[in-house]
């Protein structure tokens, strides 16, 4: 289990990023996806959890332990840094011997994301596709590893391995191993998380399942009196994808959905509008219906 409370942090270099405060907990063995833009936390916190970043506040525990590096987490960042003067075939078996692991032919454990060719490879010479599939190759074949925290998993890999990887987390989540990822795409965040996190500014913003839209308690008359209310009906899958995006954005209050509708409360129209139009445009959907009601004067 991973446990998060009241957690803080920093950057420790680069843009002044931060993260929290942040209360969660991950079960073991499950799939969870931090959902939201670089800026946004998912990164800082997956950071965190690895012991990669040592938090300013609050607390992580991986298991029993603070959350730190060792042989049973497995982490990957979007820029991993790989001993660029080593073969991969070579730097496979050093992972495998610093994790205490037994040793599995290099050329083995690339074939399950489909490059076994750059076992002779130097590290140094991989276009960044490559260098990311043999990261990953290393944290999702390794056989003591109890906990995978991968960012942005997808992202600059072959797309012909992309499903490769997929199943390679859920065949490690089926083992019984914790798997994090940390991603701003929201296809991807359900392609890999049976848990959705959604963060925006550094906090939590919401919560989903893969199947199920985050639907936090209604308020009857949310519309009445100094609130707006809009209602978008949308006759394709599309109306998750916009749920996940206006959940995210904090111009809503509360953020619902059943079957093609889609309803949120805010209390500035003008600013709710916009909010749903650039929703729309990064879920690439279309409204069969948008209506507003209520506002300041609590008119439709």
């Amino acid at each position: 289990m991973i446990t998060v409370s009241e957690l803080t942090a920093r950057a420790a270099r680069g843009p002044r990023l931060t993260v929290g405060p942040v209360t969660l907990t991950v079960e073991a063995g499950t799939k969870t996806a931090l959902v939201g833009k670089p800026d946004a936390g998912p990164p800082l916190l997956l950071a965190v959890l690895a012991g990669a970043l040592a938090p300013r506040s609050g607390s992580a525990r991986v298991g029993d332990a603070p959350a730190s590096a060792g042989p049973a987490v497995a982490y990957v960042p979007y820029d991993a840094q790989l001993p660029g003067f080593l073969r991969v075939a070579d730097y496979l078996d050093v992972a495998a011997r610093v994790r205490g692991e037994p040793r599995v032919p290099p050329q083995e454990r690339l074939a399950v994301l489909g490059v076994a060719a750059l076992a002779d490879r130097r590290i140094g010479r991989l276009a960044t596709p490559e260098a990311r599939a043999v990261a990953l190759v290393e944290a999702l074949t390794s056989a003591r590893a109890r906990v995978l925290l991968l960012e942005e998993p997808l992202a600059d890999v072959d797309p012909r391995a992309v499903g490769r990887v997929q199943g390679l987390v859920d065949e490690r989540a089926r083992a019984g191993v914790t798997v994090v990822v940390s991603t701003a795409s929201h296809a991807d965040a359900r392609a890999l998380g049976d848990a959705l996190v959604f963060f925006h500014d550094g906090k939590v913003a919401g919560r989903a399942t893969r199947d199920d839209a985050w639907q936090p308690p209604r308020t009857e008359g949310a519309e009445g009196p100094g609130r707006a209310r809009v209602q978008l009906l949308i006759r394709s899958e599309g109306a998750r994808l916009l749920l996940a995006e206006l959940a995210a954005d904090p111009t809503f209050d509360e953020v619902w959905a059943a079957g093609v509708e889609v309803v949120a409360t805010g209390k500035d129209p003008v600013a709710m509008a916009a909010s749903v139009a650039t929703a729309t445009r990064h879920a690439n959907v279309e409204l069969d219906l948008l209506t507003f009601m209520g506002g300041a004067d609590g008119e439709t």
